[in-house]
């Protein structure tokens, strides 16, 4: 794969959002270059679902179906890199990674995603994934009428809590020494009866990836089938800010219908634009800004033909 090579487009992450894209690009006729460092979200999870006809399916079995069918496509080459920098503007961008290579292209899509910042909770990551989750709508339905835990910073963790009761009325709050619950959260946990339990997490007791209890300061210890976290979510690489992307209020990239962000020649799609994160949501945001990529550069190619009436375009 040629360094100084020209793509129409770089497509930086290699997930659901990242591979629609290339595949409609590719099916376009556009030269893409997808490049990933092999980090996607959800790897640590067992089966992702809500995705029609791919309910039930290992996360990382979808991506490998994904970069297949990429293959029947010319124009579409996948890398496995890490992508260190991103400069230029419309029509010249650079894309630089850790090996040293400068890629270039017309067009620039963030297809980066995003991680859970996870509290400092021993045990832990043992169970990220398998029995520690973040989406009810992703993961809730296998632990259903089972005994599930909330855990979040105060009045969070209620409201988390209020959300699993759809799968089950056996629910612990876990407020992790946040007590600034208000009178309406009070008696949610009063008529509802779900218990209540202060005290920070010490550990989670786990057999083979799977919670048995949870032990919280002071020595208490409850029994619990799963965890669910209101996790703060973290930019997975730091090029929005190198390339000046505007943010919305609630931290996500700004762009439009197309995918297009405040900066001319870069969308953006996946979990980094949007508050609701499933994985055939970031598949359609992909396939929105490879639209948005390939109508805006048609508008170019005919502008440039048009000035050139001699040219063969």
């Amino acid at each position: 794969m040629p360094g100084s090579d020209v793509y129409e487009a770089i497509v930086v992450g290699g997930g659901a959002a990242g591979l629609s894209a290339a595949l409609i690009l590719g099916r376009a006729r556009r030269k893409v270059l997808v490049l990933d460092d092999g980090r996607p979200r959800n790897a640590v999870a067992e089966r992702m679902h809500g995705f029609i006809t791919r309910d039930g399916t290992p996360p990382l079995d979808l991506l490998a179906a994904a970069k297949s069918e990429l293959r029947r496509y010319p124009s579409v080459a996948c890398a496995e890199s890490h992508v260190e920098s991103a400069t230029g503007d419309i029509g010249a961008f650079a894309i630089r990674t850790h090996e040293g290579r400068t890629h270039r292209a017309r067009r620039l899509l963030l297809a980066t995603g995003v991680y859970d910042a996870l509290p400092a909770i021993d045990g832990l990551r043992e169970t990220w994934g398998r029995s520690a989750f973040v989406c009810p709508y992703c993961d809730a339905w296998e632990v259903r009428e089972q005994r599930i835990a909330a855990v979040a910073k105060g009045a969070k963790a209620v409201e988390l809590a209020q959300e699993l009761r759809q799968w089950s009325h056996d629910i612990i709050v876990c407020t992790q020494g946040g007590n600034a619950l208000s009178d309406e959260h009070r008696r949610w946990l009063d008529a509802t009866n779900v218990m209540l339990v202060p005290q920070p997490i010490r550990r989670i007791h786990a057999h083979g990836g799977r919670i048995a209890s949870i032990e919280f300061e002071g020595g208490r210890q409850e029994p619990c089938a799963a965890v669910f976290l209101s996790a703060p979510l973290r930019p997975r690489y730091p090029l929005v800010d190198m390339l000046g992307c505007a943010l919305r209020d609630d931290g996500e990239i700004a762009v439009d219908a197309r995918g297009r962000t405040s900066v001319a020649g870069v969308y953006a799609a996946g979990d980094a634009v949007t508050t609701v994160h499933q994985v055939v949501l970031a598949a359609a945001s992909g396939v929105c800004a490879a639209i948005g990529i390939n109508e805006d550069c048609l508008k170019d190619d005919v502008r440039s033909a048009a000035a050139s009436p001699d040219s063969r375009v």
